[in-house]
């Protein structure tokens, strides 16, 4: 669970504008401007984090300014340490509106999570408070090592409808923590997780996008559609040989122009033999989203809680514009209902029901910089009781 001090601390960052930032560095070219800042923030499950963050913009010019994406361009470096030992560095390039007709991003990032939870495999997996404890600190936390590169390309095809092809190359490694852990109970019990060692993850995807929306950062209206389709084949590269399908649909519609509401549903099924490593991710255009549980996904439970090879996820919103002038600084307020679920071979196939639900409602206050940067918290309360996190972008 995140703390307040997280949102706090990257609140006071942006509030101090230019004086808050690294000295200014020699940019790409005359139409591009630089952005750097420190981060310091705390939370239950890292401890302290140091990082610095800095950036690249390309900005949006006359012609192009109410356009959809929030910029031409951005090449951005971000890195982080916390005194848990978990640690990333990463570079991310997005370049959404450089040619016309023309998308492109490319992520290449290393990341350790020294605790990342983990509760068990399928949707019924228990989190118990007194299985932490000063014997077993660690039962529901694994370590989790990620190191991947990551492209993709869009061409629009007609109007609103584009189609994307990228490719997904990983190393991943999961590993026990000190003391008995519920991962570790579960490779024991014959399940065969490779604890510890170093697993390669090789995809190529490929997938349609109908997009009619206003706001690429913070919509009002319109609608994101989304198939794709992603293969591994161990006979060519990776480890394992697997097929990643991912279907959703998102729609936003303004009551008010200071009031939207927001929906959202997603689906994605595995077939094959994926390993565990490659539960999480789930894809998405230009930004994927990983784990079910946290701010991208369900924000009723806890990041990376529910485990399963098939998923289903719902999202309904409203937000309200309390004050601020759009595309300059708003201060918003968002409620939500999350509902969704887990499916692990013998719980059945994937399917739209209403069994194995869990259900998450919300809300909590958002900031908006610009068209650019989001920071916010939400609370939930869910099928574990409150959950808080920290937003740095909108759900969807």
């Amino acid at each position: 669970m995140r703390k307040l001090l997280v949102a706090v601390s990257f609140l006071a960052v942006a509030a101090t504008s230019t004086e808050g930032q690294i000295p200014d560095l020699p940019t790409f070219g005359p139409n591009w401007v630089d952005l750097g800042y420190p981060k310091v923030f705390y939370t239950t499950r890292d401890g302290l984090t140091a990082g610095l963050f800095y950036s690249q913009i390309r900005p949006a010019g006359y012609s192009d300014w109410f356009d959809p994406p929030p910029y031409r361009a951005s090449i951005a470096l971000d890195g982080q340490i916390s005194t848990s030992g978990s640690h990333k560095l990463g570079l991310y390039a997005r370049l959404p509106n450089i040619l016309p007709g023309w998308r492109f991003s490319m992520v290449a990032e290393s990341r350790r999570r020294a605790r990342q939870n983990y509760f068990g495999l399928g949707n019924n997996s228990d989190k118990d408070g007194d299985n932490v404890n000063t014997n077993q600190p660690y039962y529901y936390r694994a370590e989790h090592h990620r190191q991947y590169l990551r492209g993709e390309i869009q061409r629009k095809v007609v109007s609103h409808l584009r189609v994307m092809v990228g490719f997904h190359i990983e190393r991943w490694k999961l590993d026990t923590l000190e003391g008995p852990s519920v991962i570790g109970l579960q490779d024991n019990s014959g399940l065969g997780f490779s604890l510890g060692r170093f697993t390669g993850d090789v995809t190529a995807r490929v997938g349609l996008i109908f997009d009619t929306r206003n706001d690429e950062v913070a919509p009002t209206k319109g609608v994101l559609l989304q198939a794709i389709f992603g293969a591994a084949d161990s006979t060519v590269a990776g480890a394992n040989s697997y097929t990643r399908t991912t279907l959703s649909a998102a729609g936003y519609w303004s009551l008010t122009p200071k009031h939207t509401f927001a929906g959202r549903l997603l689906t994605q099924f595995m077939t094959g033999s994926p390993g565990l490593g490659s539960y999480p991710l789930i894809e998405s255009s230009d930004v994927h989203i990983e784990g079910f549980g946290g701010p991208d996904s369900h924000r009723g439970v806890a990041e990376f809680r529910y485990w399963g090879q098939d998923k289903i996820l719902a999202s309904l919103e409203t937000r309200y514009e309390a004050v601020g002038q759009r595309g300059v600084l708003t201060a918003s307020l968002v409620g939500f209902v999350d509902v969704g679920r887990v499916f692990e071979p013998g719980e059945g196939e994937l399917r739209l029901t209403l069994d194995g639900m869990h259900v998450g409602v919300g809300g909590g206050p958002v900031l908006s910089f610009g068209r650019q940067a989001v920071l916010g918290t939400t609370l939930a309360i869910g099928p574990d009781g409150l959950t808080f996190l920290a937003m740095t972008h909108w759900a969807f």
